[in-house]
């Protein structure tokens, strides 16, 4: 076994956090599929499955609720972190997350401790290190498997964290139907590959799994295919029995929504190529400062989605504005390219908020300019929403919809509700938004001046509202 180049470590994004010798890095399988990583199912010479990137990336591909890029849904989110205790907590009390898993000095594992939380069908894993790996003569047991990928991911971690001091989301992962396939296509293609496909079992069954890094951001993607396991997250973390109640009302969110990436100037389009190069996906959305300014920031916007449209990620740039635009400040505070926030989507937003309010999350504020523009402009569309207008304004929710779907008869249009909570660090990074959806699958073209001048008002008061040069 290669030893791993310690003294490097994975500052610049472009690189994988072991050195290039390293034998974990290769493919276990030269024989691997080449063929894209679609549904084994499918037929190789059907046109509908052999799209290019510069198709996936047109206005008019078409969309299926099949998993013909093999993605099915998103699975988990980690975020790094130095205090994973404290934040987790964090998530437990204030968005009503519940504890279900945990991997630490207890159950065995020496370098890394993670706190695994669930609400709805979101799967948050909360993690930090044990050890610093300093030198060679750590590296003992790196033969055996559970050491080695541990030790993978804590170099991962710590490079991560060295660059973006307050952590964040460093990956984000795919529940998929053949690891292998996306994985060799993935490599193939420009991801970057940090660990190679391979089974991970314990008493509850196994799965499939292997990791990709993302060039010129400091992510990765998780790869995961269920094989028969059935335990509350993933082989070798302990299950949590039941947890102490605690009086706070629930928060009602359901699902992962979308997670969004910020890039600095001039980035996305080559962003959006790599995500349809190295995983298929396509084209779902895109604004551009024609759309959205609020007269003093802007910015660019294309959602990349899988083909079955349960997995989307909005990749952002900035645009040259007269004033510092929140991705500019983002970037600044960040330590460079990074997931901005992930989104969690309700059923019931009124309650949702409120409650969240109740457990001490606090929202950007919206400006009263906002609401009346937009009820005038509801009143001249002659539309109905079923929500109380004047509690979506008390409670600063922006409104977004689209008039083409309005039924004549009902005056009901397809519709969507959204909110943002101020960055969970001091440092302006990491947010949540919370989103519900009315049959309405867009991402706010009507909403964005609202949300960019309320980002603006907690900008003035950072002093990070600023004239660019």
């Amino acid at each position: 076994m290669t030893a791993i180049a310690l003294s490097t470590k994975f500052h610049s994004s472009s690189s994988s956090p072991l050195s290039s010798n390293s034998t974990i890095n290769t493919l276990d399988d030269d024989s691997l599929l080449k063929e894209l990583p679609y549904h084994p199912t499918t037929a190789d010479n059907d046109p509908l499955f052999s799209f290019d990137t510069d198709e996936l990336l047109s206005n008019i591909h078409p969309s299926t609720n099949l998993p013909l890029d093999g993605f099915l849904n998103f699975h988990s989110l980690k975020i790094a972190t130095s205090n994973a205790k404290t934040l987790s907590k964090f998530f437990v009390l204030g968005f009503g997350f519940e504890e279900i898993a945990y991997k630490g000095l207890e159950t065995g594992s020496k370098l890394l401790a993670s706190h695994v939380l669930r609400n709805g069908s979101i799967i948050i894993e909360v993690t930090n290190s044990l050890e610093s790996i300093l030198n060679d003569s750590q590296l003992e047991n790196f033969d055996q498997e559970e050491n080695k990928s541990d030790i993978i991911d804590l170099i991962s971690m710590e490079n991560y964290l060295d660059k973006h001091c307050d952590g964040g989301v460093m990956d984000v992962s795919f529940l998929v139907v053949d690891v292998h396939s996306i994985f060799t296509n993935a490599v193939e293609n420009g991801a970057i590959p940090v660990k190679s496909p391979r089974l991970i079992h314990d008493s509850n069954g196994a799965i499939k799994i292997a990791t990709i890094g993302v060039p010129n951001i400091d992510i990765q993607h998780t790869l995961m295919e269920n094989i028969n396991y059935n335990g509350p997250y993933l082989p070798n973390y302990r299950s949590i029995g039941t947890m102490p109640q605690i009086n706070l009302p629930p928060t009602c969110v359901t699902v992962l929504d979308h997670c969004v990436e910020n890039y600095t100037f001039n980035e996305m389009e080559e962003q959006a190529r790599l995500y349809a190069s190295i995983f298929k996906f396509h084209k779902f959305w895109s604004i551009d400062e024609s759309d959205i300014n609020t007269g003093h920031t802007s910015l660019n916007s294309v959602v990349m989605s899988s083909s079955n449209e349960r997995i989307k990620i909005p990749i952002n740039e900035p645009v040259k504005t007269k004033y510092k635009s929140q991705i500019e400040e983002f970037n600044d505070f960040n330590g460079g390219n990074g997931i901005q926030h992930i989104a969690l989507r309700t059923n019931d937003i009124i309650n949702t908020v409120m409650n969240l309010k109740t457990r001490g999350i606090e929202f950007n504020k919206v400006t009263n300019k906002y609401y009346e523009n937009l009820e005038a402009r509801m009143k001249e569309d002659d539309i109905i929403i079923e929500e109380d207008f004047e509690i979506l304004k008390k409670l600063n929710i922006l409104i977004d919809y689209d008039i083409g779907s309005k039924s004549k008869k009902s005056k009901r249009v397809n519709y969507l509700l959204q909110i943002f909570t101020k960055p969970l660090h001091d440092k302006p990074t990491l947010f949540i938004e919370i989103i519900q959806r009315h049959h309405h699958d867009g991402f706010g073209k009507g909403t964005f001046k609202g949300l960019f001048e309320s980002i603006e008002l907690q900008q003035k008061l950072r002093g990070t509202f600023v004239k660019t040069k």
